[in-house]
């Protein structure tokens, strides 16, 4: 399949999930064919993109001729691994599946969603499994892209669940719970005057479309979606400006995170050190916080 075949069919890996399922909307915006892989084909996510126009096809990382057959005649491949769910040694295997299914598949184009510094390894094991499968993408001759999303504007929403999944299965009723403690780790971890990198979901849908759409300008990128650089301070007013709710200190934070999720106290530790990124912006404006939140995403009266 000649990936500059903008009528053949994209292979949306995790569609149901949030990078995912942003991906397939976008590319079913701009009218390009989406396979949809889940490993939940009957499940109501799988159900609402296959209304939007997806075709929902059952695949899961661990088949390798589920994927196989998932990407045959397709023009493009857009991959991501969940770093939270099956940390970085899976996080890597899987990531390989995915390489190498699509070249037995005759070379899609790839579109890999990694993480904000995973330019190179940096000793932190959410960033160190991307940048492993970012080299070898690279390395793969696939046609490829890499996006470097930073944090997510949409976790104040309480979007993604960075723990064990029996865990996530308890917490999925009190997401809004979960983004005042995404707030209130970002506040125990960025120093004053420190900025953090944000960026939203519907950029990766929006910035991992174009790409597939220009295959001429975007083999080979590797691009930082960066939407909003702000101080925890500025986050915090235009969180409680938008929600009506107001952001939570709480007292031993940095020491609970540190102890209960060392993961993640690592992730936050570095980008406070490293804010400015690694890689060129991509050709395309992205969202700010205060762009984002202007959309009304906060329920009103909650």
């Amino acid at each position: 399949m000649k990936n500059n075949d903008l009528t053949a069919p994209i292979a949306v890996v995790g569609a149901t999930g949030n990078q995912g399922g942003q991906v397939a909307r976008a590319l079913l915006r701009a009218g390009h064919p989406v396979r949809a892989l889940t490993r939940t084909p009957a499940g109501p996510r799988a159900a609402a993109l296959a209304q939007l126009g997806a075709t929902v096809v059952a695949a899961h990382l661990e088949n390798r001729a589920s994927l196989e057959a998932a990407f045959d005649g397709a023009a493009g491949v857009f991959s991501v691994q969940n770093f939270w769910e099956v940390g970085r040694r899976e996080e890597v295997r899987l990531g390989g599946a995915v390489l190498d299914a699509a070249r037995a598949a005759g070379g899609p184009h790839v579109v890999y969603s990694g993480g904000f510094g995973a330019e190179r390894a940096r000793g932190v094991a959410a960033i160190d499994g991307k940048a492993e499968v970012a080299v070898a993408l690279a390395r793969s001759g696939l046609p490829f892209t890499i996006l470097r999303p930073a944090l997510f504007m949409d976790d104040l929403l309480g979007a993604s669940l960075p723990f064990a999944p029996w865990l996530n299965r308890r917490l999925e009723r009190y997401r809004r719970q979960v983004g005042h403690l995404f707030l209130a780790v970002l506040a125990a971890a960025f120093p004053p005057a420190a900025r953090v990198p944000l960026t939203c979901l519907e950029d990766v849908g929006r910035t991992a479309a174009w790409a597939f759409a220009h295959p001429a300008l975007s083999y080979g990128a590797q691009w930082d979606l960066v939407g909003s650089r702000e101080t925890v301070a500025d986050v915090e007013r235009a969180f409680s400006s938008a929600s009506g709710d107001r952001a939570r200190h709480w007292p031993g934070m940095a020491l609970g995170l540190r102890v209960a999720h060392p993961e993640m106290a690592a992730l936050v530790a570095f980008l406070a050190r490293h804010p400015e990124g690694g890689t060129a912006a991509p050709p395309m404006a992205l969202q700010t916080l205060s762009e984002w939140l202007a959309a009304g995403r906060f329920p009103t009266g909650s």
